[in-house]
């Protein structure tokens, strides 16, 4: 009886004791610099200050983020990234994860090809995109041209800017959203499908009462992936759009930077490091706690 519960304690353990090793790293890396950030942005630290200490000041870098109207339109310019980066890239995701799942064996090299966009590094996806959309030369301006329209200055429209950022985005990080739901569609038993259409149940009734339900964990993991990577997105903003035309593409990550090393104001940074990590974190929970029961 001893040795029966030993090895099913065992059993329990050990994948935690696998994973122990990396979650230890990761934490000690990215803990010690959160810890840092957190220290930071309750001190003001003058340049030409010999006091490396640096002075307490409570909230007073928060307050005077939430006073910023450059920091105001960041947030806000953040959040609609956002929400249409991850909105478009689910639609994308599932679309091509349902085709693929279809396809069954036949898939293997469109799955490969899928993966390319997310290999692809994010400065070189930009420069890509940024010819595609230039407002003399780009490809996309070819084709207006071609059908009798007139060019388009994509990058130098606020709005339009800010659509180019947002679908380059999407095209870099769905990829892997993608593998994530069909991962989860290749775990679900085939038989349910099948005691379903004996049933009668049509396409319609199908997805939204047996597939939906059954990727909750997998639509909470992919949701979390894209909401993480969209807000702090840097690496694909920067080279295309530097933030412009005038702050229309400037999200949070891209006012962290220029806050930090522009304006070498490392306390305010660090407020914006600890702000988008308290949102990374809501997000988080939330997403799991919608999909809780669904799985």
């Amino acid at each position: 009886m001893n040795t029966a519960r030993m090895l099913k304690r065992r059993k329990i353990m050990m994948p935690y004791l696998m994973v122990l090793p990396t979650i230890m790293i990761v934490f000690g890396v990215l803990g010690y610099a959160i810890m840092i950030a957190l220290k930071d942005s309750f001190f003001k630290y003058p340049l030409l200050s010999f006091n490396a200490k640096g002075t307490f000041v409570g909230f007073d870098n928060y307050i005077k983020l939430f006073m910023d109207p450059h920091f105001q339109n960041a947030v806000g310019k953040t959040f609609t990234f956002v929400f249409a980066s991850v909105a478009i890239a689910m639609i994308f995701s599932f679309t091509l994860a349902l085709s693929i799942y279809q396809l069954k064996e036949k898939a293997r090299i469109f799955r490969t090809l899928t993966l390319i966009p997310y290999l692809i590094s994010g400065v070189a996806a930009a420069i890509m995109w940024r010819f595609l959309f230039n407002g003399e030369v780009g490809f996309v301006n070819h084709l207006i041209r071609s059908l009798g329209g007139d060019p388009v200055f994509w990058l130098s429209n606020r709005s339009l800017a800010l659509m180019v950022v947002t679908l380059t985005n999407v095209w870099k990080m769905f990829p892997m959203s993608t593998m994530l739901l069909l991962a989860g569609l290749q775990v679900i038993d085939p038989d349910i499908y099948d005691a379903a259409t004996v049933d009668g149940s049509n396409w319609f009734h199908t997805f939204f009462r047996i597939t939906l339900p059954l990727l909750g964990t997998y639509l909470a993991s992919s949701m979390i992936w894209l909401t993480f990577g969209s807000f702090n997105m840097f690496d694909i903003i920067y080279p295309l759009t530097e933030g412009g035309p005038n702050r229309a593409t400037e999200v949070m990550a891209l006012y962290m930077y220029n806050l930090a090393f522009k304006e070498l104001d490392f306390s305010g940074g660090s407020s914006v490091m600890i702000l988008l990590l308290i949102l990374n974190l809501s997000f988080s929970v939330f997403y799991t706690r919608v999909f809780k029961n669904k799985t």
